[in-house]
């Protein structure tokens, strides 16, 4: 195979970086390090003994593991067969887990074991590639499913290969990068970080199942990373940590977080404590990428917008505020269904609420259905809780709507709290920074953390149905 990039051909760019950077690390993981030239050969073997059991063009293989060196082999090594990787998270519970392999026909599951076998297996020559097909199917990522069971959206080559070079080009990703992944491979913001290695920067695995800031702020302290990839909840923990103190973040020139809403006051601690650029981006499982925010943004764009649209894709905000759009980023079809999420006006609609200001902007406002309505009036629960967040005493935050008898719905906030806190004392705050009344909580109850259903995704129908039963 030539040493040069095929485009949608994912392992056509780990030849070019073996041929060019031999020797340069392809993946940090607990010490080892797994150098180019030893990935490549580590992938076609891994692809040659897929063959051996039976993998074809079109098999769809579910991988199931945390953020291991293992893991990049098997991503490059599937879609090299002509298969059909599917990120299986370690989250899953028994129904969404089989429900998903049973939907998508998978062939196997690779766990840790699995993936041990297949990547000592000795390499004895390279596996010539499915052909360059943009339009070949080749990833099944699994959608948020906080309305029910989720969707599985089908990843095009060239869909990932127009987000690869929209995210990687915004984040001004180098081979000089040591990227460290902060939030699962196997899910969304985390997956990003694969395009990554592409352009011969060094991938950081953490290994553990479960995020630990101290963990995180040590291998980043260690490795000297560059690029950390999170969601804003991996950036909160890191602030809060003990450990933060004694860390040393100063080779980390950019800290990029997606999945849930980053508090301008979060990003601006962040930033002014490490002094790592914050930059934000955003996309959904459903519709795919839009916006990715740059180092070279301004500082106030950085703290409180998503970024520009990338280049190839086309955004719409409706009457209603909604984000819609479309473009090579958006899947055609579900997987297994005959539609995709394009609605009957050919647009994406994300349920995101937002705008774009003069600069070209996006600015994301929140959920359409998160919002409150209070007797007849809207409120954002992301304007109330970033306006918490700047009480010194709040940690973390959560507001929904709690049923009212003549109103409909009231605010009501579940807070973390570092000092002990009221409702008296929050709305007292509130009124300090001027904040319409009818925003201010009616009542807050004090919670020990925020529960998340997914990568930094705050579980707002468990705590809607909790403050439903305070009636």
């Amino acid at each position: 195979m030539e040493s040069v990039p095929v485009p949608y051909v994912p392992a056509s760019y780990l030849e070019d970086c073996a041929s060019r950077w031999p020797e340069r690390p392809a993946v940090v993981d607990a010490g080892r390090v797994v150098p180019f030239a030893e990935l490549r050969d580590t992938v076609h073997a891994a692809a040659a003994a897929l063959r051996l059991e039976g993998v074809r063009p079109g098999s769809v293989i579910a991988v199931s593991l945390p953020n291991i060196w293992e893991y990049v082999v098997l991503e490059l090594a599937i879609p090299l067969l002509g298969a059909v990787v599917m990120p299986l998270p370690l989250t899953l519970g028994t129904v969404e887990r089989e429900w998903a392999l049973g939907r998508s026909g998978a062939l196997m599951v690779v766990g840790q074991a699995e993936a041990g076998d297949l990547c000592s297996t000795s390499y004895k020559g390279s596996v010539d590639p499915a052909p360059s097909d943009p339009r070949r199917v080749v990833e099944i990522a699994l959608t948020s499913g906080t309305t029910g069971l989720p969707k599985l959206a089908s990843l095009s080559a060239g869909l990932k290969q127009a987000t690869f070079e929209g995210f990687t080009g915004r984040l001004q990703v180098t081979r000089h990068d040591r990227v460290l992944i902060l939030s699962p491979l196997t899910q969304g913001v985390g997956g990003m970080c694969l395009y990554c290695g592409r352009l011969g920067a060094a991938l950081v695995m953490l290994r553990e199942l479960r995020f630990s800031a101290e963990h995180a702020l040590g291998v980043a302290t260690e490795t000297r990373s560059t690029l950390l990839v999170g969601v804003p909840t991996n950036v909160i923990r890191m602030l809060e940590s003990p450990s933060f103190a004694a860390a040393d973040l100063s080779a980390a020139r950019c800290t990029a977080v997606a999945g849930a809403p980053m508090p301008a006051e979060v990003a601006k601690a962040w930033e002014e404590r490490t002094g790592s650029r914050m930059c934000i981006f955003y996309g959904t499982m459903d519709a795919g990428q839009l916006a990715v925010g740059s180092p070279t943004d301004p500082t106030e764009k950085r703290w409180t917008t998503v970024g520009r649209i990338h280049d190839c894709a086309q955004v719409m905000i409706t009457p209603d505020g909604e984000i819609c759009m479309r473009g090579p980023t958006v899947q055609d079809c579900y997987w297994g269904e005959q539609h995709g999420p394009h609605a009957e006006d050919g647009w994406a609609h994300t349920g995101d609420l937002g705008f774009i200001d003069d600069d070209g902007y996006l600015h994301v406002s929140g959920r359409m259905k998160d919002l409150i309505i209070r007797g007849g009036t809207n409120v954002s629960p992301h304007e109330v809780e970033d306006a918490l967040r700047r009480h010194p005493g709040v940690a973390d935050v959560c507001v929904v709507g709690r049923p009212h008898r003549e109103l409909g719905e009231v605010v009501h906030a579940f807070v973390v709290a570092r000092t002990p806190l009221d409702v008296s004392r929050l709305r007292e705050h509130l009124a300090a920074l001027g904040l319409a009344r009818y925003k201010w909580p009616e009542s807050a109850e004090l919670v020990n953390e925020i529960p998340l259903s997914g990568p930094g995704k705050v579980d707002r129908r468990r705590l809607h149905e909790r403050a439903a039963r305070l009636g």
